[in-house]
């Protein structure tokens, strides 16, 4: 065991997982964050045997085969009770036509319907935003043909104290807590160089931070989705165009809030496989309006969001032009110059090795366990480092780069330096790389749109002994 391992585990305890093992023996059908929530319960401080056959035995026992739903139902109307394990989400109604105030999906049953005690609302309220994964007790009342969810135990940790990360964070110089994050997300940290691995963390810096839109492209196998799908139960994965105006903002018909509302971060995948097509009218038109001011409306119905985007791509095999990249992968409907200008910046995925065998990409090592790692990316999104941007001096910059320049380097820090301590020259490192990913959106725009405005260099020096 490594130096920042016997760190990891000394401060974080039962937060931390052996991920080769946790990834090996991943329960399909589940995100990693409830696997690991699962293996962690049975196994405990150690992924044995026994605790591996427990857990099957009680996810073969209580996980639901779409193929068998009907028998499940029928076991329901039988038996009069069932246990379950599924992602629950509760949606209430108000007025004086509706007959329940309370109206639950079960996933795995096929039903939207069903109500839920006020007790399990109250002990569990993310069941009423974005939806818990958990196991539930469901009771079904024949006479009056109501199904209930009567009691819940969530796979997903609920409360994090952010205080507690910061100070362990102390205990760590830079280059530990790095291998730490490579490691969470399951990366075999010794395959990368420190840039490399602050361009793999950049990544996440839409699940840190509010409104953030970025970019990323780059050889297939390279991991560019492989986060979003597997740690945090805050994102969602977006394949291409397959998405609406109803999915994406607010359905006027059922009156139910879109993905946006409902997530932390949006990532669309294979953006250049729509590069002939473009996104659906309605889609293009008010993400638009939402990337500049965080609101949108649809039908007379506005909506305010913190939600992230994060678009990905495959770069085209052999040889690209990366001085006309985004005018040769995105539909000219997204290169306009007033959408690329609400572009932070664009993380340069291309220089990031495809992974690979696995034996050897993969990471061996220690890592936070994939819910706690989920938690604390959300509450994250509440902290601020204002008093160290202030240490930034940017020169040639609109307002608009300011921003964003300012919301890389605010993410970047919380991923990197959560307790808020760095140096001038650490500080310099993140900044630098911040004002690099909003450079190549600026030189891209001009080089597309030839608005004299973009024709610049951004120039930036750390202010110190502030």
């Amino acid at each position: 065991m490594e130096l920042w391992e016997r760190l990891l585990k000394d401060n974080f305890g039962s937060a931390v997982v052996d991920k080769p093992k946790a990834i090996k023996n991943e329960i399909q059908g589940l995100p990693r964050y409830v696997s690991e929530y699962l293996l962690g319960y049975f196994c405990e401080d150690e992924i044995t045997e026994d605790g591996l056959k427990e857990t099957n035995k009680y996810i073969h026992e209580h996980r639901i085969d779409s193929r068998e739903k009907e028998k499940f139902k029928n076991s329901l109307r039988i038996n009069g009770s069932l246990k379950i394990i599924d992602k629950f989400k509760v949606k209430i109604n108000l007025g004086k036509n509706k007959k329940k105030p309370t109206q639950m999906e079960i996933p795995s049953l096929g039903i939207t319907d069903a109500e839920v005690n006020d007790k399990v609302l109250t002990d569990h309220p993310r069941l009423l935003i974005d939806g818990l994964w958990g196991m539930g007790e469901i009771y079904y009342d024949d006479e009056e043909k109501d199904i209930r969810l009567i009691n819940f135990k969530p796979f997903q940790l609920s409360e994090i104290d952010v205080d507690e990360l910061k100070g362990a964070r102390e205990q760590f110089d830079s280059e530990h807590w790095l291998n730490t994050m490579i490691s969470t997300v399951g990366l075999n940290y010794e395959n990368y160089t420190r840039r490399e691995k602050l361009i793999l963390l950049s990544r996440l810096i839409p699940m840190v931070e509010n409104n953030v839109f970025m970019m990323e492209f780059g050889s297939p196998g390279t991991g560019k989705t492989y986060v979003y799908e597997n740690i945090s139960s805050y994102s969602r994965v977006i394949s291409g165009s397959k998405v609406s105006g109803p999915q994406l903002f607010y359905n006027l018909t059922t009156k139910q809030d879109g993905l946006l509302v409902q997530y932390d971060v949006l990532l669309f995948d294979e953006i250049d496989k729509i590069q002939k097509s473009g996104l659906q009218e309605d889609v293009s038109t008010k993400l638009y309006q939402y990337l500049a001011s965080g609101k949108f409306d649809r039908g007379g119905v506005e909506k305010v969001s913190e939600c992230g985007i994060m678009m990905v791509g495959n770069l085209p095999a052999g040889y690209f032009e990366q001085k006309d990249l985004l005018k040769n992968l995105l539909h000219e409907t997204n290169t306009h110059s007033a959408f690329l200008d609400r572009l932070a910046g664009v993380v340069p995925g291309w220089e990031i090795k495809s992974i690979g065998n696995p034996n050897k990409a993969y990471t061996k090592n220690l890592g936070f366990a994939a819910d706690y790692f989920s938690e604390i990316l959300h509450k994250l999104r509440r902290v601020n480092y204002q008093y160290i941007l202030n240490r930034i001096r940017l020169e040639h910059a609109s307002t608009r780069d300011v921003i964003s320049i300012n919301k890389i380097v605010n993410g970047m820090i919380k991923l990197v330096y959560p307790d808020g301590n760095l140096t001038d020259e650490e500080l310099e490192e993140i900044v630098g790389l911040a004002v690099e990913y909003r450079q190549f959106v600026v030189d891209q725009n001009y080089r597309i749109n030839k608005d004299k405005t973009f024709d610049k260099q951004i120039q930036y020096m750390i202010i110190r002994d502030m």
